[in-house]
């Protein structure tokens, strides 16, 4: 059973479903979750002359500061006993959800489903094609996610 679980959190209602069943894993299997959050690298923020009135590493340490807090408040509710960790990067979503998957040695991921039904899938899917995105462009759909492991 998975005992390392990585949860990246958004905003929407199918979260909660998520973390619930993150919940009931981690207790089940004495496991950890990790909740994890990516934001975009946010840009400076300049006056009306350009020049850097804060910088970006300053709005990142901010952004950061209140991304853990909600982190912690989304742990006390929805994962209460439950072994929890938290981590904030900033960088491209999908990139950076994998790397955390590996640094944390992560057995599962968990990530809310699409509410969209396959055919709509399909047809953003061709619309972008149609339009001239290079395949390698396309970001893969989002999934359920376990790391098969040999029993023993």
């Amino acid at each position: 059973m998975a005992k390392r679980i990585l949860v990246p959190v958004e905003a929407t209602k199918e979260m909660e479903f998520a973390l619930r069943v993150a919940s009931m894993i981690a207790r089940e299997s004495g496991g950890v979750v990790r909740l994890l959050t990516v934001g975009p690298i946010p840009e400076p923020l300049r006056d009306r002359l350009d020049g850097i009135v804060v910088t970006a590493d300053q709005r990142m340490e901010r952004l950061a500061v209140s991304a853990a807090d909600e982190l912690r408040r989304l742990a006390a509710i929805h994962l209460d006993g439950v072994p929890v960790e938290t981590s904030v990067v900033f960088g491209d979503r999908d990139v950076e959800i994998g790397v955390e998957a590996e640094c944390f040695d992560a057995d599962l991921v968990m990530m809310p489903t699409s509410r969209r039904g396959p055919m709509a899938r399909v047809g953003e899917l061709a619309r972008r094609l149609l339009s001239g995105q290079h395949a390698s462009e396309l970001a893969a759909p989002r999934a359920w996610a376990l790391r098969l492991e040999p029993m023993v």
